[in-house]
């Protein structure tokens, strides 16, 4: 009989049971930033970029191949809406080089790929407006995934469809078009935080850029050796109320604290949206907000709080490792971002390159209001994904958080002969993984960059 850690080597992740072993379908959710052809074959982009023109190329989301000859788009997945849509190509007819950012190729870059129905021999209308069925892969899928008769929506206006995304949507919502097609009686979805490291092959994040891929969603049953201990579970719905969404993802924080301090007690508790989109920041209220920029001593750069890089803490106890406490009134679930990860350090920037930034909003913020789809607290994925599983059950109507299995998790080999543990490899002090630390990093900027570009 394997051991579990032995079954967390596997290239196809296994689901444990007791009476038998379950595999899972993994589906990566990727994210490339950078200038193509580096990391994005060219026969997956519509208009390939000339790199040394330094035009800019970005893809994000579960990568699909529609259509016959295949066309590839990127479309994030939404647990709270149930139909797949993709942008259509007919949104960069008028973008011309006369228009404000160059070329077509930048306007493709802004959807992560665009869809031609009348390109596609096997692309069939359907009576519903704006909706049609053709063949569809999942990309880089283990099992394969793919359909002929798959029904999604193509958008072909320029305003944003009810998600309110500017990006495509994979709809795993309850009665989900991609969940009935492809697991039909199945409305589970778990979703795992990899670190830029794939369970099933694909390349770590690397300079130059490849695709990094950011998690994974795990269908056709839960992939117990990605998780351990009792679950956090919470009700899905109604939507938050301070939400201007359909989002049925909350989570009462009832305490926050700043490395050992804390500055958020049970009187002072809120109900977050929980965003599980993959690319938002955490917003507090604005209370909260100014006790998080006292605690670390920030300043506030473009709406979020700066830092001296070479004057954060260095002494683990001194750490502004945040820790966030969710309770659903009979017992409490926590969540740890640490220091390194909190807090992104941009090297890049030749005018201060000592400058960092976290990852943190303030909900009353007029920028924040005005560009941010949901309204009030919201607690980001990637705050919840560092420390914790994620598992969605619509059929059950909940969803739930337990303690995530990470590779970087696990303790080192035991020395022998005396002989001090070679350290783990891409493993840095304190068990984070260096492909960890520049995941995070890439996440941390785009989520920086999309609000500051909203």
């Amino acid at each position: 009989m394997p051991t579990l850690s032995t079954l967390r080597t596997l290239t196809l992740a296994l689901a444990i049971t007791i009476n038998r072993a379950q595999a899972t379908v993994v589906v990566p959710y990727v994210s490339y930033i950078g200038p193509s052809p580096i990391g994005i074959p060219n026969e997956f982009v519509r208009n390939p970029v000339n790199e040394s023109e330094g035009m800019y190329q970005g893809r994000i989301g579960v990568h699909l191949a529609i259509g016959t000859p295949p066309q590839h788009v990127w479309v994030p997945p939404h647990f709270y809406s149930s139909e797949t849509y993709v942008k259509s190509v007919s949104l960069c007819d008028n973008y011309t080089i006369a228009n404000p950012g160059g070329q077509i190729e930048y306007c493709e870059s802004e959807y992560s790929g665009l869809f031609a129905a009348n390109e596609s021999s096997t692309f069939e209308r359907s009576s519903e407006r704006s909706f049609g069925v053709d063949a569809v892969s999942v990309f880089d899928a283990v099992p394969d995934l793919q359909n002929d008769e798959f029904r999604f929506g193509v958008q072909t206006t320029k305003d944003p469809n009810y998600v309110g995304e500017n990006w495509g949507t994979l709809g795993l919502g309850p009665n989900s078009t991609f969940l009935n097609t492809f697991f039909p009686g199945k409305e589970q979805v778990g979703i795992y935080y990899t670190g830029g490291n794939s369970t099933h092959g694909k390349p770590a994040h690397s300079i130059p850029p490849r695709p990094l891929v950011i998690y994974e969603l795990e269908f056709d049953g839960y992939n117990q050796s990605h998780y351990t201990g009792e679950k956090f579970t919470q009700p899905i719905g109604p939507p938050s109320t301070l939400s201007n969404s359909s989002n049925p993802f909350t989570l009462n924080v009832t305490n926050i604290s700043i490395g050992q301090d804390g500055i958020l007690g049970g009187a002072g508790s809120f109900i977050a949206t929980v965003d599980l989109s993959g690319r938002t920041s955490t917003i507090f209220p604005s209370s909260v907000y100014d006790l998080f920029i006292a605690a670390t001593g920030a300043e506030i750069t473009n709406g979020m709080p700066s830092y001296n890089f070479s004057s954060l803490p260095t002494n683990p106890a001194e750490f502004f490792n945040l820790t966030l406490t969710f309770s659903d009134g009979f017992r409490d679930f926590s969540v740890s971002l640490p220091q390194d990860i909190l807090i992104t350090h941009f090297p890049g920037l030749p005018e201060n390159p000592d400058f960092a930034m976290a990852n943190i909003l303030n909900a009353d913020d007029p920028m924040v209001m005005r560009s941010w789809p949901v309204r009030g607290p919201v607690i980001a994925l990637n705050q919840l994904m560092f420390t914790s599983y994620i598992g969605i059950d619509h059929s059950a109507g909940e969803w739930w958080l337990a303690k995530a299995v990470h590779p970087w998790d696990e303790p080192a080999p035991a020395s022998t002969n005396n002989t001090p543990p070679e350290p783990k490899e891409n493993t840095a002090a304190g068990g984070i993984g260096d492909n960890l630390k520049k995941a995070m990093v890439t996440a941390s900027a785009l989520a920086a960059a999309v609000i500051l570009l909203c």
